[in-house]
C-alpha cells in the first residue's frame, strides 16, 4: 500500500473562492482554459439570494446572498460539466483519509472541509481564532510525515497540515455548507469549449436562477418577499433570535463573512460580480457587459448602505431600519433590470451566430 503521494498541478491565488478554488485549478489544469478569478464562484451562485424560513431554526429567518453549497457544486455541473460528488459527510475521519489517498493515488485532487482555521498551522488564525467553513484542495500526503498537502485559495505556495491539526480542523459541522469529515471529489469534463460559450452558459444559467428561481424565497422574487417582511421581523422573533437574525444578513453580504466593520466589503459579492463583468466585456469582446457591471456597482452599494443600517441599529446607534424595505426594493428593481439585460445580450447573441 502506498505511504505517500503528491499531483502537480498550477494554482493561482483567488481569494475568499475557497468553495470552489481548487476545482477552478483543476479544471484550468485539464482543460487548458484559462477562467477569470471570480468567474466560477460567482457563476455558481455567489452574488445572489437566499431567504430561509423554519420555524425551527435558530435564528427562524435567515438571509444568505447566494445558495447552499450543496446547490453550488450542482450548479457547477450545469454550467462547467464538472461532476461533483461529496463523500463521507458526517461520517468519521480514518474513512475520509481513506477517501483522499484513494482518490490522490489515482491522481484526482480533492476538496476537503468545512474546515476550522484555529487547526491550520499555516494561517494567521492558528491557535488564535476559531474561523469555520474553509476548504482547501489536497493534492498530496505523506504518512511518514503525517502531513497532506494542500493548495489555498489565498496562497500562492503549497502548504501542508499535520493529520493531528487536520483531524480536529475537520470536525466541524457547518450550517449551509457541510457536516464533518466531508471530501469533494470531481471529474472534469473532457468538452471543448471556448471562454466565451462558457460565459454565455454561465451568465444566462444565473440569470434563470435569479428571474425564476424555484420558490419565491430565492433570487429577484426573495429581496421582494424581504422587503415585505423585514420589519415584520421584531414582534415576530424573541429579541435574542431578531438580533441573531439581523448579525446573519450582514454577516453573509461581507467578504470574507464576518460582521467586521475593519474588512466592511459588505456588497454581498456585488462589487465583484461588476468588476468580473467589466473583464469579461474585455475578454469575450462584449461591450454591453459594462452596462450590466455598472447596475451591480449600483446594487452593491445599496445593499451595503442595508448592511450599515443594520449595524447601527446593533451597536445603538441611529435608528433607520424602516428604511431598509424601499431599499430591497430598490435592489431587486435594479437586480431584476441587470440580469434582463443579462438575458437580451446572450439570446441576441446566440440568434446573431445562428444566422
Amino acid at each position: 500500500m502506498r505511504k505517500n503521494c503528491l499531483i502537480k498541478i498550477p494554482h493561482p491565488v483567488c481569494r475568499y473562492t475557497c468553495m470552489v478554488n481548487g476545482i477552478k485549478d483543476v479544471f484550468e489544469w485539464k482543460t487548458g482554459l484559462k477562467l477569470p478569478c471570480e468567474l466560477m464562484m460567482i457563476s455558481s451562485g455567489m452574488a445572489g439570494f437566499s431567504y430561509i424560513k423554519d420555524k425551527r431554526a435558530k435564528p427562524p429567518a435567515m438571509v444568505f446572498w447566494g445558495p447552499s453549497l450543496k446547490v453550488q457544486y450542482k450548479n457547477l455541473g450545469e454550467i462547467f460539466g464538472i461532476d461533483v460528488k461529496i463523500k463521507n459527510e458526517g461520517k468519521d475521519f480514518d474513512s475520509g483519509m481513506s477517501i483522499l489517498k484513494n482518490s490522490i493515488n489515482e491522481g484526482n485532487p480533492v476538496i476537503i472541509g468545512p474546515l476550522d482555521m484555529f487547526y491550520l498551522e499555516y494561517r494567521k488564525f492558528f491557535m488564535k481564532a476559531h474561523i469555520t467553513a474553509h476548504f482547501v484542495l489536497v493534492i498530496g500526503y505523506d504518512d511518514f510525515a503525517r502531513r497532506i498537502y494542500l493548495y489555498d485559495c489565498d496562497y500562492e505556495e503549497l502548504k501542508s497540515l499535520n493529520y493531528e491539526h487536520l483531524k480536529n480542523a475537520w470536525k466541524t459541522d457547518e450550517r449551509g455548507y457541510l457536516r464533518k469529515n466531508a471530501v469533494i471529489t470531481f471529474s472534469v469534463s473532457k468538452e471543448a469549449i471556448s471562454l466565451k460559450e462558457l460565459v454565455r452558459r454561465a451568465m444566462l444559467h444565473k440569470a434563470n436562477q435569479m428571474l425564476k428561481p424555484p420558490t419565491r424565497n430565492f433570487g429577484i422574487p426573495g429581496i421582494r418577499k424581504l422587503s415585505r417582511e423585514f420589519l415584520d421581523w421584531e414582534s415576530l422573533m424573541d429579541e435574542e433570535d431578531y438580533i441573531l437574525a439581523l448579525q446573519n444578513l450582514v454577516t453573509f453580504a461581507n467578504v470574507p463573512p464576518t460582521l467586521s466593520k475593519e474588512i466592511d466589503n459588505f456588497t454581498a459579492r456585488r462589487q465583484e460580480f461588476s468588476k468580473l463583468l467589466k473583464k469579461l466585456a474585455r475578454l469575450t469582446q462584449n461591450p454591453e457587459l459594462e452596462k450590466v457591471s455598472v447596475l451591480f456597482h449600483k446594487s452593491g452599494q445599496l445593499i451595503s448602505k442595508v448592511c450599515h443600517i443594520i449595524i447601527d441599529n446593533l451597536d445603538h446607534k441611529e435608528d433607520k431600519r424602516e428604511e431598509i424595505p424601499e431599499l430591497l426594493l430598490s435592489i431587486a428593481k435594479i437586480e431584476e433590470r441587470a440580469y434582463k439585460l443579462m438575458e437580451r445580450i446572450y439570446l441576441y447573441e446566440n440568434q446573431k451566430d445562428r444566422s
